[in-house]
């Protein structure tokens, strides 16, 4: 009986097929099949994205697909382990989100902005901010005169101060839309929806 019970609890603590999981903030959204990245002739639109495993990729791709966008993912120069993403035990993650001056290094940066019109931008809720990779981000590229849509997963944290911490780094240089922070089971539907929904709201 006890071994039966044992079993059970393992399973039970198994990722569930399908739902994409984020390391950090270990929020979970339904989508099961997350489309490719594509380039597409013209764009006017581009999702820049960071995750350190498959929700924030997942929504970000989804959303990309549904409004024909172009789409760039943040890749660390020094990629982030289970070690480092482990909460409160003074690891890579929890020390550079309370060093306000950390800066970790990204591979590339996004080329051809001047062709981009709106921008989203989506992370993972890390000790209540954005992740300080998007510091460095936004440190180096120029978004002068686009229109900036933050959105980010998270258990349970809101969007907080995070957008407008990030805002201050472009000053006001460009617009920022407010933060959505994606629903925990979000559908494929509904994320596509909020995207058309929210360029919709952009361009106008």
């Amino acid at each position: 009986m006890k071994k039966m019970f044992a079993l059970l609890i393992a399973l039970m603590m198994l990722p569930v097929s399908g739902l994409a999981v984020d390391a950090v903030s270990s929020a979970t959204v339904s989508i099961t099949e997350v489309p490719e990245a594509t380039a597409h002739e013209n764009a006017k639109t581009l999702v820049i994205w960071f995750s350190t495993n498959d929700t924030v990729k997942a929504v970000a791709l989804t959303a990309a697909d549904a409004m024909e966008a172009d789409s760039f993912e943040i890749v660390p120069d020094q990629p982030y382990t289970e070690a480092d993403l482990a909460y409160y035990t003074d690891g890579r993650c929890d020390r550079e989100q309370a060093n306000a001056s950390a800066r970790p290094a990204i591979v590339r940066l996004p080329e051809n902005l001047e062709q981009y019109d709106v921008i989203f931008i989506g992370y993972p809720i890390w000790h209540s901010q954005a992740p300080k990779i998007l510091y460095t981000l936004l440190e180096c590229i120029d978004l002068s005169g686009k229109t900036i849509v933050p959105f980010c997963t998270s258990m349970s944290s809101g969007t907080g101060s995070s957008a407008d911490n990030l805002a201050k780094l472009t000053g006001d240089t460009a617009v920022w839309m407010n933060a959505s922070r994606i629903d925990n089971n979000s559908t494929t539907e509904q994320v596509r929806q909020w995207a058309l929904n929210t360029l919709d709201e952009a361009t106008k």
